[in-house]
């Protein structure tokens, strides 16, 4: 059977912060797939190595959409809002050739699949649009009364997936057919991850967070969690490092130190890949609140939960979104309700309480990741899904 031929749209590649994206375009690479991708913008991050297999065979295969004028994007976005939309899908399909080259074209983020969706709708794309949400292009619009936005998607849309089950439900009460609308997660390569339990020793309780430092990520609330189990607990020994960089990053240093913390947390900011994994060995506890921002702004799953859960790390997370299918509270982590910092300082206590659950723990976490998040099992699953679909569409 000829290997099929995936166009990946996506706003920016590579981008450190999507690896998930990188992942899944090398595993359908593996599994035979020719693969381009289209973007917006072409990434250059120093912590990519562009000379590296696969990544070389991936940036040699990416093209900017609207590339030959760089100038015309902020321009288009300096228009109102409803110009805005009908110029930008007049310029995108102009540009529509790599497009219309594959077999099948892969979204990321439901505002680049409503942008195909469109195009599709005025017949200048012919292949089938499958669409993957991840969280913000949920949270916002369904924040602001306006998923309904996603119409032309859901109508032109071959595929819908979506990260989580959550997210699946309210697509489906906003008009996405049920049929062609399935949850499809984000994963990781367990084996690239060794799994060690965490025991304690003698020492102070390692504590971490690996995120970016915006609202969504709740460090706000862990900060004011620990302030209270420095105060219930003044015996027990802890310190808490955060890695990342982000907008709320003046206010958080501020936060620890009117909270009287200042000598027991550390802010690191972004550090590269091998740092945070050093970091992550030597910690027992990996914190992530996450909360849903002022905007609607929420997670899918996120990623470094389950590379924590199979590196052995105690989770502490939230009851958010997508997180409680990952998670199961007092099974293979903790879950507070968003915001309540005095249910995350009693989860904390617990943990520093009862070390010798610690492995039993870490253990069931490990299992979940490996049978439900793990990249190789998630890879087979969308390459049988594009099969499916486009055999679909042949037949049609």
């Amino acid at each position: 059977m000829k290997r099929p031929r995936i166009c990946v749209v996506v706003g920016e590649f590579p981008h450190l912060s999507e690896t998930f994206v990188i992942s899944q375009i090398e595993g359908l690479m593996r599994r035979g797939c020719g693969v381009s991708v289209v973007c917006d913008r072409v990434g250059s991050d120093a912590r990519i190595d562009a000379g590296q297999e696969p990544m070389r065979t991936m940036l040699a295969n990416t093209h900017r959409w609207w590339a030959v004028s760089p100038g015309l994007g902020r321009a288009v976005r300096r228009l109102p809002s409803k110009l805005q939309d009908k110029v930008s899908t007049a310029s995108d399909m102009l540009w529509n050739r790599e497009l219309n080259h594959a077999d099948l074209v892969l979204a990321h983020f439901g505002g680049n699949g409503l942008r195909l969706a469109r195009m599709k709708r005025r017949g200048r794309l012919a292949p089938p649009l499958m669409t993957i949400f991840h969280g913000n292009d949920v949270g916002v619009p369904a924040h602001e009364g306006a998923l309904g936005r996603y119409q032309p998607l859901f109508d032109y849309g071959a595929s819908l997936l979506t990260v989580n089950g959550m997210f699946r439900r309210m697509l489906i009460e906003e008009g996405a057919p049920e049929e062609r609308t399935a949850v499809h997660r984000m994963g990781i390569n367990c084996d690239e991850i060794a799994y060690r339990p965490r025991v304690m020793v003698d020492g102070p309780l390692e504590l971490i967070s690996v995120c970016r430092l915006v609202e969504k990520k709740g460090i706000a609330v862990a900060l004011r969690a620990l302030a209270a189990v420095a105060t219930a607990r003044p015996a027990v020994k802890w310190r808490y490092s955060i890695i990342g960089d982000g907008p709320l990053l003046p206010a958080l240093k501020a936060l620890a130190g009117e909270l009287g913390l200042g000598d027991r947390v550390r802010f690191h900011g972004a550090l590269p890949h091998g740092s945070v994994r050093d970091r992550l060995a030597r910690a027992h506890i990996f914190l992530l609140p996450s909360v849903t921002a002022a905007d609607g702004d929420v997670e899918g799953i996120p990623v470094a939960l389950m590379e924590a859960m199979a590196a052995g790390l105690i989770v502490v997370s939230s009851f958010h979104s997508g997180i409680p299918e990952l998670v199961e509270n007092g099974r293979s982590g903790f879950l507070a309700p968003e915001g309540d910092a005095a249910a995350l300082a009693a989860h904390l206590r617990c943990i520093a309480d009862t070390p010798d659950a610690w492995a039993w723990i870490s253990l069931a976490a490990r299992k979940r990741v490996e049978s439900e998040f793990n990249n190789e099992i998630l890879n087979d699953s969308l390459f049988d899904r594009i099969g499916s679909l486009l055999a679909k569409d042949r037949a049609a």
